[in-house]
C-alpha cells in the first residue's frame, strides 16, 4: 500500500553497495494466463498464479523461485506482507465471538501500559484500528526506522517498533478519515497476546490455518525461527537491472511485523483462505462476517473493512482481500463475489521499494483477471 521512499533508497544503497459463473475457465484461457506469465519473466525473477471456484483448484508457475538454481514450484511459499492482516482481523473477530474482545471498546481497556505514549491512544477503538480510522501514525513514517532496519540487527523487538510512533503526533481524530496504517495491526496482535494463554501466533495457527486445513501456510511474525519455512522461495529486489538477494533482509522485516505481516503461504493455501473466509463462510459466524466487510469509505468510494480491502478492477468487477508488498516480495489476494472465484498472484521480487516493480504486477493482476474472469 504505502511506499517508504526513503527507506528504498536506503536499502538500495545497502544492496549496491454479478453472475453465478463457477465454470472451468477454457484451456484457451488457462493457455493466455500461463503466456501472460511466460511473458511477465522481463519483469520478475518468479511468478505464481493461483484460481480456486466451485469446480476448479489449479496453480500456473514460471520463471525462478531461485534465479538459475530452482524453478518456481507450484508448492512454492510465497511471502504474503500484508495479506496477513486479514489472518489477524480474523482472529481478531472470533475472540469477538468467544466474548473475549469488544470491537468498540477503548485500546487501553487492554493495552494500558502504553496507551499514554500513543498519540490517540487513550480514546481510540479496537474497530478504529480493525478498519483503519485510528489516525495513528506509521513506523514507516519514522526516518530512525529506516536507519535502523539498514543498520541491523533483525528481528527487530516489538518495543522497539512501537518506539518508531510514541508520542508522535496523530495523522487525524479517531474515526474522522482514513488512513492505512501498519501499527495498527501490530497492536492488534498484542491485544490477542493478552486476551489469550499463547499469543496471537499459536491463535492463528490453530484457530486458522489449521482449522481450515492450510497445510502449506506459515505464521513467523514474532517467532524464534533462523529461516525461512522449507520450500520458501528467494527473494529479490531489482537495482540497475539486476535482481539482488534480499532474503536476508526479507526473513527479518517479516519477523518483526507481528499482526501486519508474517504470513508465509502456497499461492493455492491463499486462494483457498479467500474462498473458505468469503464463499464458504466458514471461519467466521454470518455477523461477523457481515461485520468485518462494512468498507470505510474515502474519498466517496468504500475501500477498507476489518482488514479486508475492497476495490474494482479496470473491467469493474468488485475485489474484496487484500494486496501485500515488501522488500523481496508482492502478491495479490483477492475473492471476486460476482464470479465466486478467489484468484492469488504472488512473485519474489520486492514491489515495496520499488514503484516500478508494483505497477507491473498490478498491470499482470489486472491483465490476468481480464483473461480469467472479465
Amino acid at each position: 500500500m504505502k511506499i517508504a521512499k526513503l527507506l528504498a533508497v536506503a536499502l538500495l544503497f545497502f544492496i549496491t553497495s454479478c453472475s453465478n459463473d463457477d465454470s472451468k475457465p477454457s484451456p484457451d484461457k488457462k493457455a493466455l494466463a500461463q503466456q501472460k506469465l511466460d511473458a511477465a519473466l522481463s519483469n520478475f525473477p518468479g511468478v505464481s498464479l493461483s484460481v480456486k471456484t466451485a469446480s476448479e483448484n489449479y496453480t500456473l508457475v514460471a520463471g525462478d523461485a531461485v534465479i538459475n538454481d530452482k524453478p518456481m514450484a507450484v508448492s512454492a511459499l510465497h511471502y504474503m506482507q500484508s495479506i496477513s492482516k486479514t489472518f489477524t482481523a480474523v482472529a481478531v473477530l472470533k475472540l469477538k465471538e468467544e466474548g473475549r474482545i469488544n470491537l468498540d471498546a477503548k485500546v487501553n481497556t487492554y493495552l494500558p501500559d502504553i496507551c499514554n505514549n500513543l498519540p490517540n491512544g487513550n480514546i481510540i477503538t479496537v474497530r478504529q484500528m480493525l478498519n483503519m480510522t485510528s489516525g495513528l501514525p506509521d513506523y514507516l513514517d519514522n526516518d530512525q526506522f529506516l536507519n535502523d532496519v539498514v543498520a541491523g540487527p533483525l528481528p527487530m523487538t516489538s518495543e522497539q517498533i512501537l518506539s518508531y510512533v510514541y508520542d508522535q503526533p496523530a495523522k487525524f481524530a479517531p474515526g474522522a478519515s482514513f488512513g492505512y496504517c501498519n501499527i495498527n495491526y501490530h497492536l492488534l496482535a498484542m491485544i490477542i497476546d493478552r486476551v489469550t494463554p499463547n499469543g496471537h501466533r499459536t491463535y492463528i495457527t490453530d484457530k486458522i490455518i489449521k482449522a481450515i486445513g492450510l497445510s502449506n501456510t506459515y505464521y513467523i511474525a514474532g517467532s524464534a525461527v533462523t529461516a525461512a519455512p522449507e520450500g520458501t522461495t528467494a527473494n529479490y529486489l531489482e537495482a540497475d537491472g539486476t535482481f539482488n538477494d534480499v532474503s536476508e533482509l526479507q526473513l527479518g522485516t517479516v519477523l518483526t511485523f507481528i499482526g501486519d505481516d508474517g504470513i508465509v503461504a502456497s499461492a493455492q493455501d491463499m486462494a483457498g483462505f479467500c474462498y473458505k473466509l468469503l464463499h464458504d463462510e466458514t471461519l467466521l459466524s454470518p455477523a461477523s462476517l457481515e461485520e468485518m466487510k462494512v468498507a470505510v469509505c474515502y474519498q466517496g468510494t468504500p475501500i477498507y473493512g476489518l482488514g479486508l480491502h475492497f476495490y474494482k478492477t479496470n473491467g469493474g468487477l468488485q475485489a474484496i482481500g487484500h494486496e501485500g508488498s515488501g522488500a523481496g516480495a508482492g502478491a495479490y489476494a483477492f475473492y471476486f463475489p460476482s464470479k465466486n472465484s478467489s484468484i492469488v498472484l504472488c512473485t519474489n521480487a520486492g514491489t515495496l521499494l520499488d514503484p516500478v516493480k508494483e505497477e507491473q504486477l498490478l498491470a499482470l493482476w489486472e491483465e490476468i483477471i481480464g483473461i480469467l474472469l472479465e
